[in-house]
């Protein structure tokens, strides 16, 4: 294809747009930048064929029509001639998530991944990508195409990710998808053409992409296959060999340093149980709140100032895996669910036999505010918890007096006990109260249930705990 720049290309609602400078090519076609507008033209490569060229524009007006979620870059506009393709946004102030995922080799490999806000960074980035393929994946779509390139990322002030490609969009069902795929993300069993792509195929993809976002690595790639042949590197991706162990894969990051228990379990239902039976994958939701607990868990070195997870041994906290200082949090939310006989939470006794209830969570709690959402708050049976999970729901916030309990979000159950006298308080709406080292905060009082005709209250609760 010949260069178009300072061309004008009219689109099919009759917009003329003059193709400024190239900005990028790809194994399907060439993007130019508009000029004098924000917008960016995708052109497709000649195919030769009417019949071919008519598939794809009606394909990309399919696309066109579908609501895509925010987050992905939609088509605008359709192009048929001189070549087939469409207009979209320009994307600003964003970069390939690959930055992330390739090391600098300018840069020791600690500098280079601890640069910014580290492990707490690529925590919510993750975050982020998993909410977004959520929302795709609640409209019945697949993005087919995951990778490095495709997912572009702003942090700081009005952090984003954007998601490119969208002319890859896959509805189950409608036709076949328009690409597999990036080899080192595509699922198995569209590798080996047995499915199409679809949101199953999509919460591999996102896995992978987690995976390499926390480890370095790839979930199937150890050692010995990364010194083997290319052939050991398809078999791999082929997902033909097993999920990799920290003692087969030194050239990743140790399990244990960047991912939490439950990220390690929904990578394992993922690559073990998910690997030949689709429906154990993990969905991109349960991703999205396993990583928003993670965010909360970290802590920064006070040494070295990378992020990390507090580390214990002996009940003895370890010092930061990058440097070996002396790193521990210095308070926390200990959340546990409370079932007691009675249907006063007050005067009941936890039916599990233990003093304060079935730990569930934990949440470290950092200088300034803290905002805790509704998903720590809201019990797993609760039906409203896929929706209100990420809302907020009560703020600790940390001053020169200490710790504040402040019910800034105005809910109307919110208690706290006083560790020493044993009083009820409750926190008016906007108001606060100052916590001491074991006080606890009930949430959601109202919980009652009935079993063999006596009542119990099910309620969570959160022990306020100072690290001495």
């Amino acid at each position: 294809m010949q260069d178009l720049s300072g061309e004008i290309i009219t689109s099919v609602e009759g917009t003329k747009y003059k193709l400024g400078e190239l900005a990028g090519y790809g194994a399907q076609g060439v993007v130019y930048q508009a000029e004098n507008s924000s917008k960016m033209i995708k052109l497709y490569y000649p195919t030769g064929s009417d019949i071919v060229d008519s598939e794809i524009l009606e394909r990309l007006s399919f696309i066109k029509n579908v609501k895509v979620p925010p987050n992905f870059v939609a088509i605008h506009e359709l192009i048929e001639a001189p070549y087939v393709g469409y207009v979209m946004d320009r994307v600003v102030d964003h970069r390939p998530l690959n930055t992330y995922l390739i090391p600098d080799k300018n840069l020791s490999f600690a500098e280079w991944y601890n640069q910014g806000f580290g492990l707490r960074e690529r925590i919510f980035l993750g975050y982020l990508i998993a909410k977004a393929f959520g929302a795709l994946e609640r409209s019945n779509l697949s993005y087919c195409d995951i990778s490095g390139n495709n997912i572009l990322v702003k942090i700081g002030k009005g952090a984003s990710i954007k998601m490119i490609d969208v002319d890859n969009i896959y509805v189950a069902g409608k036709g076949n998808a328009a690409v597999l795929g990036t080899p080192r993300y595509i699922a198995p069993e569209v590798i080996s053409r047995q499915k199409n792509p679809d949101v199953l195929s999509d919460n591999y993809s996102l896995a992978v992409i987690l995976f390499e976002l926390l480890r370095v690595g790839h979930p199937y790639i150890s050692d010995e296959v990364l010194d083997g042949s290319p052939e050991d590197e398809e078999a791999a991706l082929a997902g033909k060999v097993t999920y990799v162990t920290d003692e087969n894969s030194t050239n990743m990051l140790p399990a244990d340093i960047v991912l939490t228990v439950k990220l390690k379990e929904l990578f394992r239902k993922c690559f073990v149980d998910g690997k030949r039976n689709r429906m154990a994958r993990p969905s991109a939701q349960e991703f999205e709140f396993a990583l928003l607990e993670a965010s909360n868990k970290v802590i920064k070195c006070p040494s070295c100032g990378a992020w990390h997870y507090p580390r214990k041994a002996n009940r003895v906290y370890s010092g930061c895996p990058w440097c070996d200082a002396p790193s521990k949090p210095k308070a926390r939310l200990n959340f546990y669910d409370v079932l007691s006989e009675g249907s006063d939470y007050r005067k009941g006794t936890p039916l599990d036999g233990s003093t304060k209830g079935k730990l569930v969570n934990s949440y470290i709690l950092r200088e300034g505010k803290n905002q805790i959402k509704s998903l720590y708050v809201l019990r797993a049976d609760d039906p409203s918890k896929a929706i209100r999970a990420a809302d907020n729901y009560l703020t600790i916030a940390k001053d020169s007096k200490g710790y504040w309990a402040y019910n800034e979000f105005s809910k109307n159950n919110i208690v706290v006990k006083k560790y020493q006298t044993g009083e009820y308080h409750r926190i008016g709406i906007k108001k606060a109260i100052l916590l001491d080292n074991g006080d606890a905060i009930y949430f959601e009082m109202n919980v009652t249930i009935e079993v063999g005709g006596k009542q119990y209250s099910f309620i969570r609760m959160a022990r306020f705990m100072e690290e001495t």
